[in-house]
């Protein structure tokens, strides 16, 4: 997918852009807006995936319109797929990926997320849950024997195959989620980010948090991944229940507004080592439990929940507050915070 680069004016926004993706998956331009520690944000959520993202000021749309400019990226840089944020909105394009879906991503993201940063956090993780790995690099030369050269390609025959069938595994996983279960991990995997950013400043408990966040939200992915490869109805639906009101009252307690409020301005809280401990504590007792859930799965084993957070939610009468606004929300068919 690339258009005529004539479209796009020359030495403006867009050659910025251009210049920055040449050496980072992130440019941010300073006119943009954006807040702070959003390229770092991004960055941890794309990893090492062949995606480049470019957060534009309006301005940028005096030059192309949305898709002139992800196709000018698309062409001039070497990302295989470009999102761009130009204002308020988000568009997507691929080389490697059907165009209609990437962007059918980043349309449903623009229109479920209340800011423009979590639409780019959301589109992000929906292509990387759907791009496929690269290839295998080989040092094969010209001089291999026929019979060799036979092994090396049904080698390769193979290796494809199996990034098709994990490929569509990953799918199956996103999309199997629960609703309640699914909003809680994107939120978590936004905070993980934000972990991320403030972790790259110098402050290690944030991030070795944020990567605990990743790690918890992958397990649970997995979790109700496997439980649905195994057809297990009635304990896929008592995870359904036990893991929406962990991972609620979880997301709270790590919220911005609380944990990562805290190891930021720690001088403007009471308590500030206390409330650390507690919410890392229920962390680590969450996480913990998601790994044994996955091991019951896999030996057959009906699942066991021993981990509480009621302790965590009814310590701190904010986190009450917040944990009810989000019963409330739920009870209204509203979507969470």
């Amino acid at each position: 997918m690339q258009a005529p680069l004539a479209a796009v004016s020359d030495g403006g926004f867009v050659d910025d852009a251009v210049e920055g993706l040449s050496s980072a998956n992130v440019y941010v331009a300073p006119d943009a807006g954006a807040p702070a520690g959003l390229s770092e944000q991004l960055e941890a959520q794309i990893g090492d995936a062949s995606i480049g993202v470019a957060v534009l000021s309006e301005n940028a749309l005096l030059e192309a319109e949305h898709l002139d400019i992800v196709d000018a990226l698309l062409a001039e840089t070497a990302h295989d797929t470009i999102v761009v944020a130009v204002g308020g909105d988000v568009a997507a394009g691929s080389d490697v990926l059907p165009d209609d879906e990437v962007l059918r991503i980043a349309n449903e993201a623009d229109g479920s997320t209340d800011s423009v940063e979590d639409a780019l956090t959301v589109t992000v993780q929906e292509i990387v849950a759907i791009e496929p790995a690269p290839a295998p690099e080989t040092g094969v030369d010209g001089g291999l024997l026929v019979g060799l050269a036979v092994v090396v390609a049904a080698l390769l025959a193979l290796g494809i195959a199996g990034v098709v069938a994990i490929r569509s595994r990953r799918r199956s996983a996103v999309k199997g989620l629960p609703d309640g279960v699914r909003a809680q991990i994107t939120t978590l995997r936004t905070l993980s980010g934000e972990y991320a950013a403030v972790g790259a400043s110098g402050n290690q408990v944030a991030a070795q948090t944020g990567q605990e966040i990743a790690v918890l939200a992958d397990n649970a992915t997995e979790l109700f991944a496997r439980l649905d490869r195994r057809n297990v109805d009635d304990q896929h639906s008592i995870a359904v229940v036990e893991y929406d009101d962990k991972l609620r009252k979880l997301t709270a307690a790590l919220n911005r507004d609380y944990l990562l409020d805290i190891l930021t301005h720690p001088h403007l809280w009471d308590d500030p080592d206390d409330r650390v401990q507690e919410v890392l504590r229920g962390l680590h007792e969450v996480s913990a439990e998601l790994l044994e859930n996955i091991k019951q799965v896999n030996a057959r084993r009906g699942l066991h929940f021993q981990v509480s957070l009621d302790g965590l939610i009814g310590g701190r009468k904010e986190l009450q507050d917040w944990d009810r606004a989000f019963n409330d929300a739920a009870d209204d068919g509203t979507p969470s915070a």
